[in-house]
């Protein structure tokens, strides 16, 4: 058992999660469930939901949104009185450190369980409107919420792709995906299977979790999020499958085009935005290359695509393999700094071997600048983004040569936003993702996109991609 001061220092975690901020279970290195404590099961958004999957009718959908804003406003008044509750404590340091800790606990026990019957009744005052062609539909309700609910919740690298959002995204023919229902269908059934069995998990664990941290035993915390680490990855499983089942069946002009987009959805910091190929792209668009500077172009262009690939499959596969371990590399720098040894100086927040990685691509990548840059003319070199003086790297027709300044002026924050740097990539390389409320309007938008494939009538059944048996729409 800790000592009173030491466990008085460590409230503020708590007491902090308690009001908003990220879980006190990250001191174990992942989220172990306690910030689903802050979250609302059912967002307006989901009205959408409802209405696909149970084809309300017109006279049902303003009696669902009216439980719907009841219940988000109950969720509201339970979420601020037990947050009061805690903020109102007054603790002892001076007092026994587990009693402490179990004192803060349970206002968030209490209000988990109300939480739980808030949700519950909303579930059954919707299931009262319904008719039973509607109630033989609510299992496929229910697996559609966990996935809306779930997949934002992932921590790993393609745990939390919704691979029938990319098809949307990639404008895959109705027709086409009338083809592939039954590859879909599969996918989905087994995303579910494995989100379900992450939640049970999560679930199960949570008075395990509750004894660690009033005990701040970390060596049980480290083995409780690496049991919820390995539904994680479990999750992830579901998702590759699907991706290679989807890709295997789509036609060759779609595949392609389908598995470049889920691998940049997938695994952002390996297939994210690219300022070679910008460059690339941008020589090629120059409007007087002769027709030798244009086939010189194109040869590097294959020649660096190429390597590029080896390259990105390696670092995929390496981040795998690492993000799994941060629990375990969190728990080490705790042990550091129990024991009062300085940790080790870190320079990055990536493992060593991605950041070798990541420096052999960039390297790659002025390799191939400097290759294209000597293929053409001052005048043609200053008409690229990013290019400017002073230099060296040789230039065709000028000794000087020029550098090429790396601007990419489209990154994952959109047009025109500002890169990261090398340093806030690295940094941010395992940091935790942020798990707020989702933004309503952006998820609004895609739901569009997504609601367009999931009720499009596929096969002899007119089922759609998360549609019931049955339904015709």
């Amino acid at each position: 058992m800790p000592d009173a001061p030491r466990t008085a220092r460590l409230l503020p975690a708590v007491l902090v999660a308690a009001v908003g901020a990220a879980p006190a279970t990250a001191q174990f290195g992942g989220d172990a469930g306690l910030a689903d404590a802050f979250r609302q099961d059912f967002y307006r958004r989901d009205l959408v939901i409802f209405n696909d999957v149970l084809d309300l009718e017109e006279w049902q959908r303003p009696i669902v949104e009216v439980l719907l804003e009841d219940y988000a406003a109950s969720f509201e008044a339970g979420l601020t009185a037990m947050r009061n509750e805690i903020a109102e404590m007054r603790v002892d340091a001076a007092g026994d450190g587990r009693a402490i800790m179990e004192r803060m606990m349970q206002p968030l026990e209490v209000w988990e369980q109300d939480k739980e019957l808030l949700a519950d009744q909303f579930l059954a005052n919707v299931r009262t409107q319904l008719s039973p062609v509607q109630e033989a539909r609510w299992p496929a309700l229910e697996r559609a919420l966990r996935r809306e609910k779930d997949l934002p919740q992932s921590e790993l690298s393609g745990e939390g792709i919704d691979l029938v959002a990319v098809l949307a995204k990639v404008q895959v023919p109705p027709q086409v995906l009338d083809g592939i229902a039954t590859v879909i269908d599969q996918y989905e059934n087994d995303l579910d299977r494995a989100l379900l069995a992450r939640e049970q998990r999560m679930d199960s664990l949570q008075p395990a979790v509750r004894e660690a941290m009033q005990e701040m035993n970390f060596e049980r915390g480290l083995q409780i999020m690496q049991q919820i680490m390995a539904a994680r990855v479990e999750v992830r499983s579901a998702q590759e499958r699907g991706l290679e089942a989807i890709a295997a069946a789509l036609p060759a002009e779609y595949a392609e085009t389908f598995r470049r987009e889920a691998l940049e959805q997938a695994f952002p910091r390996v297939y994210g935005p690219n300022a070679t190929i910008s460059f690339i792209a941008a020589a090629k668009a120059i409007e007087d290359l002769t027709p030798e500077q244009l086939e010189g172009i194109e040869a590097i262009e294959r020649d660096y695509l190429l390597q590029l690939d080896g390259v990105n499959t390696r670092m995929r596969d390496l981040y795998r393999v690492e993000e799994p371990r941060e629990p375990q590399r969190r728990f080490e720098r705790i042990l550091q700094r129990q024991r009062g040894d300085a940790p080790r100086r870190r320079t990055a927040g990536e493992p060593e071997a991605i950041r070798d990685l990541r420096g052999e691509r960039e390297e790659l990548g002025r390799r191939t600048r400097e290759a294209i840059l000597a293929l053409l003319t001052p005048d043609q070199s200053s008409r690229l983004p990013g290019f400017s003086k002073p230099s060296n790297v040789p230039v065709k027709g000028e000794p000087d040569g020029r550098d090429f300044q790396e601007t990419p002026t489209v990154n994952a924050g959109g047009l025109g936003s500002k890169a990261p740097s090398a340093d806030d990539r690295r940094r941010n390389a395992f940091a935790p993702i942020d798990r707020s409320p989702r933004n309503a309007e952006i998820e609004a938008e895609k739901r569009k996109d997504v609601d367009r494939i999931r009720s499009q009538p596929r096969g002899a059944g007119g089922r759609g991609a998360g549609a019931p048996s049955g339904r015709a729409d």
